[in-house]
């Protein structure tokens, strides 16, 4: 398929396998093209464990949820005898989306012809099906996807031959996460925004530690040193403990404490960790958030933005205040990059962009960029035919 999809010439790569400090980025068109965005939903999207949030959003027999990944519709539904399953929310008839949205439901019925399904995915009844020859309606129902979780994060996959998420996500990441303890965290403020540039950028920016004390010197960067930042970097993610504000206004630890398991953690405390392809997390002493991105096209992604705290401090006074501030402020945040990622797109895209070198404190992009023309080429490759 590579080779039909660049018949005008392979797409030479070489030099982002460099070594670190002798590598370029990635050249333009990784970033612009149709034809490799397709190829990355086709070999990556469709194949790799996607983050698609937390357990604990769907509490109650017939909590659902409908997004779309990369195109396709996706529905997650807790079913009555308390399984948690996903479907592909496309109906048996003629391919219509049964549901939009999020709630909870009894059923749920088409709202093109009714055909109506159960909150376990099975038909329960079609208008007029008694009139039809040779169908078999027991086989009928929605299309099932893999569904696990970790940490009580949920992911899905969209091949039924994946190997397990614990295997995907590797035993040194979850190793190393296990200590912010996220599954005892529950979510308290989560949005959507649309970010104008493609989605590996986004990994990218968030692993981009040369750019923090630049674009957020005036937020939560200015007490950020390069020199603190150490990687960990395993098979195909990362992982790192640094020193960093907080993500709140001057730094200031909202709650007054920090989570029960990271009592003690130094006022400057801050972690994060990448599995990809789509889920960043990051760590401060009182929050723990999250960034889960999808593909919409090249030049478009949808992030998801999710920040958790420990189920216990939900019903303290003034809870919902101090997040909706942490919530502005990671706006705030948010807001400076997309400024930078728009320009960022638009400049990959011009005629005169040679790609630049990859410096030190970029090792992290680095890494990201090398697995990811594993993942889309094969190991060690240097050009796309």
């Amino acid at each position: 398929m590579a080779a039909e999809l660049f018949a005008e010439g392979a797409l030479d790569f070489s030099e982002t396998r460099e070594e670190v400090l002798r590598a370029r980025h990635l050249p333009g068109r990784f970033y612009t093209s149709q034809e490799i965005f397709d190829l990355e939903i086709e070999r990556i999207f469709m194949k790799d464990w996607l983050c698609v949030g937390r357990v604990e959003q769907y509490e109650n027999p017939g909590d659902y949820r409908a997004f779309r990944i990369a195109g396709e519709p996706v529905l997650i539904c807790r079913a009555r005898d308390g399984s948690l399953n996903a479907f592909a929310n496309v109906c048996a008839h003629r391919g219509v989306e049964i549901i939009q949205g999020n709630g909870n439901a009894e059923q749920f019925v088409c709202p093109y012809h009714a055909w109506t399904y159960g909150i376990d995915g099975r038909l329960k009844t079609a208008p007029h099906n008694r009139e039809v020859q040779g169908f078999d309606w027991k086989k009928c129902g929605l299309p099932k996807l893999q569904l696990d979780s970790w940490a009580g994060y949920l992911f899905i996959n969209f091949d039924p031959s994946a190997a397990s998420l614990r295997e995907f996500l590797t035993p040194e990441r979850i190793e190393a996460c296990a200590f912010l303890r996220a599954e005892d965290t529950r979510v308290a403020s989560e949005f959507t925004l649309e970010v104008p540039c493609n989605w590996k950028f986004v990994p990218e920016n968030v692993a981009d530690m040369y750019h923090v004390a630049v674009v957020h010197g005036d937020s939560f960067g200015k007490d950020f040193k390069l020199s603190d930042f150490n990687w960990e970097l395993d098979e195909r993610g990362y992982y790192a403990e640094y020193r960093c504000m907080t993500h709140s206004p001057g730094g200031a630890w909202l709650f007054g404490k920090a989570m029960p398991w990271l009592e003690g953690a130094p006022e400057l405390f801050a972690w994060t960790a990448f599995s990809p392809p789509n889920l960043t997390q990051f760590a401060r002493p009182d929050t723990l958030q999250n960034l889960i991105a999808y593909p919409l096209a090249p030049d478009r992604t949808l992030v998801t933005v999710m920040t958790q705290y420990p189920a216990e401090w939900f019903d303290e006074p003034g809870f919902s205040e101090r997040v909706q501030i942490n919530e502005d402020f990671l706006k705030l945040i948010l807001a400076e990059d997309n400024g930078m990622l728009r320009s960022l797109q638009n400049g990959v895209g011009s005629r005169h962009f040679r790609p630049g070198p990859t410096m030190g404190p970029e090792k992290g992009i680095h890494h990201l960029l090398n697995n990811y023309l594993d993942r889309m080429f094969g190991e060690g490759s240097t050009q796309t035919t």
